[in-house]
């Protein structure tokens, strides 16, 4: 794992990389190195977290034997080995230098070029130069599992793993959207392909893109193959392919040449890897978790995570690391925004970065995450909510919408959590299904966001997001949700802050749940199986109900979130600093009058507006961190 910057301009330019290396060192702390073509047309950085091969072998950029070839490369191939052994198979020996996936990735390509790069089964961000074509191919994982950030500027094109990295060079344009403000607070984090400047994007995933001389020549997609229909002939079929298919792709992510660990929530997902690393005989003797005050759990109505945790780990005889929380935890937020990039607000980020700096202190540099299962599966609540309002004639939802209305509008306390979920199904119950999809994909209101700007004639609520439900329509509208959410919530949220939270720390995440084979099992399930009834995620469910607690298996989701309410309960320092009106005013971009009112509502009890501010604090700390 590691973090890579490739640059294609015109013949002669020549760029300094080193500021950008610097700048994302944190993914890379083991090793570093720059190439520079002859004709200057091609720059690539490297900073390499050694996982596979520790040794120098290992460094990059890397040169393939025939010497036409350099590649910068972060990610892990899993298949690897098994490509190594169909390249020699196919091509007769291969002389390696390294026991690195790497060098197989570079020694494939050399001899099969794209269709090889197709085989990949990982997480990755390649980057790759061909010195006699003076060709700079650009491929970045087909799930969006690891980052590239992309600008085309001055008639070169920059591509780096963190946008911090390209900001590191001299004389690129950057200019603050206020659209992207509008979708962090509406989202809690900035759909792709965009990012907070307009002048950069992030590359789309499963692409790969040519470049010459800073120009693009083509545009291929790979992994067609991740789609191609699967035909079963019963459930029971489906759902053993499923489990084996499961099972083979979390022992293919154990291997490493480090120390691996799990995440674990005590929800269904990371339960579900558990058992299998276990039942592997995998050396792993450690799980890390987050655990929270009783009181801060009573106030925001949260499940207790611990419990469940402290079960599935007492039954798999695995080692529990307990990290408690608290609310000091939001003065980390200054330092976390830098790594977060782009105001990305979601507080599951915080845990994440909590568990990896406590494994990486007693030598973790793999940790295993379950994120993925929900929006291939069908986890999330919002695809109960649209199953059953969809079948409700438009009088009844709109007389459930009326006595929604009713209802007060904040209740702290145990049944906050759920009254929170009631509040939202009684609002969104009421609109057309365009305006509902878009209501249960937000984490706010429209009318209020577009209030707190102080010019918002053009700024749009939910962006794309009609677009995407069009481009993705289906014979039902499940299936449809899961596609969405795939490319929203799945590799813009939580794969972003997964990545980004765990590299700050020179860890390595891995995620089982989006191996090749076992999306192609998934998107082969239909919805009316992954969604069996009130049971979501029903084909991982049924699979572990041999080997998991019952109470563990169909306990209320809960997420891996922390229990902001009650941390917004009271001003801290932080929330103080950042939550200055004058300071708000001086910025010139958001109304003051409805940010104070927000601030009033939130902090008399009146008005629950946690995720809304919450988005807002990390959104102040991004645009002036000091």
């Amino acid at each position: 794992m590691c973090g890579i910057i490739a640059i294609s301009s015109h013949s002669g330019n020549t760029f300094s990389l080193e500021r950008s290396l610097k700048a994302i060192k944190h993914r890379g702390p083991d090793d570093s190195g720059i190439f520079v073509s002859e004709t200057g047309d091609c720059h690539l950085g490297h900073v390499r977290l050694s996982i596979i091969d520790l040794t120098a072998a290992g460094h990059q950029p890397m040169e393939d034997a025939s010497e036409r070839y350099i590649i910068s490369y972060n990610g892990e191939a899993y298949n690897y080995l098994s490509l190594r052994k169909e390249l020699e198979n196919t091509h007769g020996r291969i002389n390696w230098k390294s026991t690195t996936d790497t060098e197989v990735i570079l020694e494939g390509f050399a001899r099969e070029g794209l269709d090889f790069l197709s085989k990949l089964n990982g997480i990755f961000a390649i980057a790759i130069y061909d010195k006699k074509d003076r060709n700079l191919f650009v491929l970045r994982d087909p799930v969006g599992i690891k980052p590239m950030y992309c600008t085309e500027q001055q008639g070169s094109v920059f591509f780096c793993s963190e946008l911090k990295g390209l900001l590191e060079l001299p004389n690129l344009q950057r200019t603050i959207s206020r659209q992207s403000m509008v979708d962090q607070l509406a989202f809690m984090y900035v759909p792709e392909p965009y990012t907070m400047y307009q002048e950069f994007y992030k590359v789309e995933p499963g692409i790969c893109y040519i470049f010459h001389e800073g120009k693009k020549i083509n545009a291929v997609p790979l992994f067609n193959h991740i789609s191609k229909p699967i035909s079963f002939t019963s459930e029971k079929e489906m759902i053993d392919c499923f489990y084996e298919t499961f099972s083979i792709a979390v022992r293919r992510q154990l291997v490493a040449d480090v120390p691996i660990s799990l995440m674990l929530s005590g929800g269904i997902d990371s339960s579900a890897i558990a058992y299998e690393v276990v039942n592997s005989g995998a050396n792993i003797k450690d799980a890390y978790t987050i655990s929270y005050t009783s009181e801060d759990m009573k106030y925001d109505g949260q499940d207790d995570d611990l419990y469940h945790s402290k079960i599935l780990a007492k039954q798999l005889g695995l080692n529990l690391k307990i990290i408690e929380a608290n609310q000091d935890f939001i003065a980390l937020l200054p330092d976390l925004s830098n790594f977060l990039e782009d105001g990305l607000s979601d507080p599951a980020a915080i845990n994440t970065y909590l568990i990896c700096k406590s494994a990486r202190k007693e030598g973790v540099k793999v940790m295993l995450s379950g994120q993925g299962a929900d929006e291939f599966l069908g986890g999330y609540r919002r695809y109960h909510a649209e199953k059953y309002l969809e079948k409700i004639p438009l009088i009844f939802r709109t007389a459930l919408s009326s006595m929604g209305k009713l209802l007060p509008t904040y209740i702290p306390g145990r049944f906050n959590a759920v009254f929170r979920r009631i509040n939202k199904l009684t609002t969104a119950a009421g609109l057309p299904q365009k305006d509902r999809l878009v209501s249960l994909y937000t984490w706010s209101t429209p009318d209020w966001i577009i209030d707190l700007f102080n010019e918002s004639d053009t700024l749009i609520f939910g962006r794309d997001l009609n677009m995407l439900f069009e481009k993705y329509k289906s014979t039902d509208i499940l299936t449809t949700m899961m596609l969405v959410d795939q490319k929203l919530d799945l590799m813009s949220l939580n794969l972003s802050y997964t990545d980004k939270m765990s590299m700050m720390v020179g860890v390595e995440a891995r995620v089982p749940f989006l191996d090749f084979d076992l999306i192609r099992v998934m998107n082969a399930i239909p919805a009316n199986i992954k969604i069996r009834g009130h049971v979501l995620k029903y084909p991982l469910k049924k699979t572990m109900e041999p080997f998991l607690p019952k109470e563990l298996i169909y306990r209320q989701k809960s997420g891996f979130a922390l229990p902001i309410r009650s941390w917004f309960r009271r001003k801290n320092k932080i929330i103080q600093k950042y939550f200055d009106v004058n300071r708000i005013r001086h910025q010139g971009i958001f109304n003051p009058h409805t940010f104070q009112r927000m601030c009033d509502e939130q902090f008399s009890g009146k008005y629950d507006h946690t995720n809304s501010l919450f988005s807002m604090l990390c959104l102040q700390i991004w645009l002036d961190p000091s």
